[in-house]
């Protein structure tokens, strides 16, 4: 059984004082419940859980060997790296340009429809784009967090918002955003170059978490039972 999000990037969305601190919980909200639930982060050997995918997010056997193979690491650079606000080094901004990609390509609405083959394209196609692309990491001031979603990542024309598809990703005005954890959201643009940290205004905080919503047809997550505004 495959899941739609990684366990490690969900404990980016944990809640900081859970009920039992032995088990790391999340707050999930899906249309069948119609209020957000605790979760636990991890489930225990055949419990349900909301982050069970089946084989949708499975069909690339590739892709699924590749992310395995990143998300400790990458987990790592987000927890450690980002809250230093220090320029990330060639070697960490591959690793993380690999990792975005593949929770863009896997999560995808088109994911279930296209083919292994082009699935591998569409991730190794958008590899060096992200790595090109400039990025802003907002940094959301306490008590206020970013949320995430079964589709966090996102790609629009700012003022549009339309879903920009293929090739289009190098358009001077596209924007792609993608929380990376309760804490930090990414938005990459071809508008500067390098990295930057900024805080994020209640302004931005309401757009990045309304684009991370956009289309979670599945559930939203969350660090507390409710979205900040």
């Amino acid at each position: 059984m495959r899941q739609y999000l990684p366990t490690s990037y969900i404990r980016g969305f944990a809640d900081p004082d859970p009920a039992d601190a032995a088990r790391p919980t999340v707050w999930v909200h899906r249309a069948v419940a119609g209020e957000f639930q605790a979760a636990p982060v991890e489930p225990e050997p055949g419990e349900t859980h909301f982050n069970r995918a089946g084989t949708v997010a499975g069909k690339s056997a590739d892709l699924e060997q590749r992310l395995e193979g990143l998300e400790g690491e990458a987990s790592r650079l987000l927890a450690e790296r980002l809250p230093l606000r220090a320029a990330l080094a060639p070697a960490e901004r591959d690793l993380l340009s690999a990792y975005f990609a593949l929770l863009g390509v896997r999560l995808s609405p088109r994911f279930a429809d296209i083919d292994e083959t082009e699935a591998r394209r569409g991730f190794e196609e958008l590899v060096p784009v992200l790595r090109e692309m400039g990025w802003v990491f907002w940094e959301a001031p306490p008590p206020d967090y970013f949320v995430s979603s079964s589709a966090p990542f996102h790609a629009a024309f700012p003022g549009d918002d339309s879903l920009v598809q293929g090739m289009e990703l190098h358009a001077p005005g596209v924007e792609i955003t993608l929380p990376l954890t309760s804490r930090f959201a990414l938005l990459a643009t071809w508008r500067r170059r390098g990295e930057l940290w900024r805080s994020a205004s209640e302004a931005v905080l309401l757009e990045l978490n309304a684009r991370t919503i956009h289309r979670a047809r599945r559930f939203v997550l969350a660090p507390k039972p409710a979205i900040p505004g």
